[in-house]
């Protein structure tokens, strides 16, 4: 074979891989912003497991409080989610466990493929771990990219019981943004909102980080925007790390 060919031939190798590699990490994606679901799904027949601490060491009211959710793809677009949620230390009162799915519908993906538009849905169900009933949290947002920039922007709408989010019939509007950074592989800036005056209303500023397909790294800072206060006594870091099984 002619040096030309063989540079050929292995340049042609080279691209296939990178763009198997960049495929299978799409697929992998994230399945949480921070806190907000992602438009993300897992991939059929994969299990993804992730635990969420946050962490507060400053101030009169030290805590860690902690999250785990596993979630398993189906196909259909859809995965199925078992979280246990608030466990923490010291104890939060509100630990709770949850079932469900999420599904993330892609929408005009024949005419508007660039757009990568799609609308995600999900519902839990939720028993109390510390005796305070059973309950639920549905939501759904719309969210697409900003071609060439590949920004995600994503709006929608959240309504739980106060099994989770410590009130009656609590509604927030959602929001969220993901920049992926292309010098830096692997890497996506993330903001995200709850409103609201419940447990959750936060103001979350992080960063995703995807060393390879099958794990993920989240730092984050908590802003609480509850009742409209931004003091620093339930500020807190945030930390996430999860891995994907197949």
């Amino acid at each position: 074979m002619e040096p030309r060919a063989k540079a050929g031939s292995w340049m042609k190798n080279w691209l296939a891989a990178g763009v198997l590699f960049g495929a299978v990490e799409h697929a992998y994606g994230q399945q949480a912003i921070v806190t907000l679901p992602s438009a993300d799904i897992t991939e059929k027949g994969t299990l993804f497991m992730m635990n969420e601490s946050q962490l507060r060491v400053w101030g009169d009211q030290p805590m860690w409080n902690a999250t785990f959710f596993v979630t398993y793809g189906i196909g259909y677009h859809t995965e199925l989610a078992a979280t246990f949620f608030n466990i923490g230390v010291p104890s939060t009162g509100h630990a709770s466990m949850a079932v469900g799915s999420k599904s993330a519908l892609p929408l005009f993906a024949d005419k508007l493929p660039w757009l990568d538009l799609k609308i995600t849905a999900g519902v839990l169900g939720i028993v109390s771990l510390d005796s305070r009933g059973i309950g639920h949290w549905i939501y759904t947002h719309l969210s697409f990219r900003i071609p060439k920039l590949e920004t995600r922007l994503s709006a929608g709408i959240s309504q739980g019981s106060e099994v989770l989010f410590f009130k009656e019939n609590a509604t927030s509007f959602i929001t969220a943004i993901e920049q992926p950074i292309p010098w830096l592989h692997g890497l996506t800036l993330t903001a995200e909102w709850f409103s609201g005056s419940h447990d959750l209303s936060n103001l979350i500023f992080g960063a995703a980080y995807h060393p390879n397909p099958k794990v993920i790294f989240v730092l984050g800072y908590k802003i609480p925007t509850k009742d409209r206060l931004w003091t620093t006594s339930e500020q807190a870091l945030v930390f996430e790390m999860g891995a994907f099984f197949k």
